[in-house]
């Protein structure tokens, strides 16, 4: 009897210590995984930054004119945003105490001051000509302040690769504390562990998400006149890691936007990093060209001198659309999954060059005039690459019938494309793949 007395006063103290641990463990847990989120958060907004730096940059450099009250309203806002974020980043910066970061975030402010004051200022103020030796100044000024921007971001990283590691050493600490625990006090020891290394998986798994969240960056469109535009991004895998699939519409004036759709090779976060590159790469150099063949062909020079891996590449689709003309001229470099229908009838809109990072070839510009109503649909090689069980590929032919029979309005007609890609591959689709859609009003003359 006193043994049994003794033996069950072991257990519940064994039960006891063990959901102990386990409470201290998921408290540091959820303290640590806060850390880490916040940090991932302030890496996102240094990628903001630099996107305003871009806007920056290509409002002060107007080779030789006047600055515009458009180039000024432009330069207000990008730098309001560019400070903004640069606050809320200099707060996590000193939270975490990140000296090398804290440091960087200091000189990169004296830049900044220097930009703003003996450049910016005095250039809107009509006070500075914008000559050659101005652009340069706003150049190298720039480069500084991106490299500044590299070393806070490669700061950030450093310190949520240790909250990481810190991560793991907890989870794998808990798990040897619950194996012990096994070892120790036999069956309900063994049940009472197994549930708590399934909430730790489950854990696990919130932190990897979150992780995969925080870093892909989120393709998005802005709102275009005389356009109407839907667009869809569905994984292959809800808790794999990201791919490369990307679009972005971006507005470079009044009339003009820049349309783009790309496909980077691999998997995972260095793909979705890649992602990141190609959007906003691709963004800064259609501030400066408009003509998408050159965009192209400066593009898979600066992919080839920036990329370090030989065996990544990209397909994409480079358009500038004037919105008020209802005109596109555009260029593919190997993206064939860009078509343009009117009424039913779907035509497929050529390559006119090859893919990014493999030749360095001269790219094609062509042209497409819409028609009042006419859509261009743009997609990843999730469209034409679909297979059915059999293994069979969707291709393009049938791809066109899809798109023929879609609905018209560009958010149905991109739900309605992915919903058939999901029902041929049996329910569960097994390759990422981006959507976008876009119908054009074309203003009577």
């Amino acid at each position: 009897m006193a043994g049994t007395v003794a033996s069950t006063l072991f257990i519940a103290v064994a039960i006891f210590f063990s959901l102990r641990v386990a409470t201290v463990t998921r408290t540091r847990l959820a303290i640590l995984l806060a850390r880490e989120h916040t940090v991932t958060a302030a890496a996102m907004l240094m990628s903001r930054v630099a996107l305003s730096r871009v806007d920056i940059v290509g409002a002060l450099q107007i080779e030789g004119r006047k600055p515009t009250a458009a180039a000024q309203k432009t330069f207000q806002r990008a730098d309001a945003l560019r400070h903004r974020e640069l606050k809320k980043v200099e707060r996590v910066v000193t939270a975490e105490h990140l000296r090398d970061a804290a440091a960087a975030l200091n000189l990169y402010g004296g830049v900044d001051r220097v930009l703003r004051k003996e450049i910016a200022g005095p250039m809107f103020a009509g006070k500075l000509a914008a000559t050659d030796e101005i652009e340069e100044s706003i150049r190298v000024l720039s480069e500084v302040e991106g490299n500044y921007e590299r070393s806070v971001t490669i700061d950030l990283a450093r310190r949520e690769d240790a909250l990481d590691a810190e991560v793991r050493a907890t989870i794998d600490s808990a798990i040897y504390l619950r194996s012990i625990w096994l070892l120790g006090f036999g069956v309900l020891a063994l049940g009472v562990n197994l549930y708590s290394a399934r909430l730790y998986r489950q854990l696990a798994d919130e932190r990897t998400v979150t992780k995969i969240l925080q870093r892909a960056f989120i393709s998005s469109h802005v709102p275009l006149p005389n356009c109407e535009i839907g667009s869809a991004y569905k994984s292959a895998d809800a808790h794999a890691a990201v791919g490369g699939d990307l679009f972005d519409v971006y507005r470079l004036s009044n009339e003009l936007a820049l349309l783009l759709i790309a496909d980077v090779s691999g998997k995972g976060v260095d793909a979705a990093v890649i992602t990141a590159f190609v959007k906003f790469t691709v963004r800064g150099i259609a501030l400066r060209r408009r003509d998408p063949a050159q965009i192209l062909s400066e593009f898979n020079v600066a992919f080839g001198q920036t990329v370090e891996n030989p065996y990544l590449f990209v397909s994409m689709f480079v358009g500038i659309l004037d919105t008020t003309k209802g005109e596109l001229t555009y260029a593919s470099a190997g993206h064939d999954s860009a078509f343009v229908r009117h009424g039913h009838d779907v035509r497929q809109l050529s390559v006119t060059g090859p893919v990014i990072g493999v030749l360095l070839e001269p790219y094609e510009t062509k042209s497409a005039i819409f028609d009042d109503g006419d859509s261009l649909v743009l997609a990843t090689d999730g469209l034409t690459e679909a297979r059915n069980p059999a293994g069979d590929l969707l291709g393009e032919e049938a791809a066109m019938g899809i798109i023929a029979e879609a609905p018209t309005e560009p958010q149905q007609l991109a739900d309605y494309i992915v919903e058939r890609i999901r029902e041929r591959c049996g329910g569960r689709l097994r390759d990422d793949v981006a959507i976008l859609a876009l119908r054009m009003h074309v203003p009577d003359a």
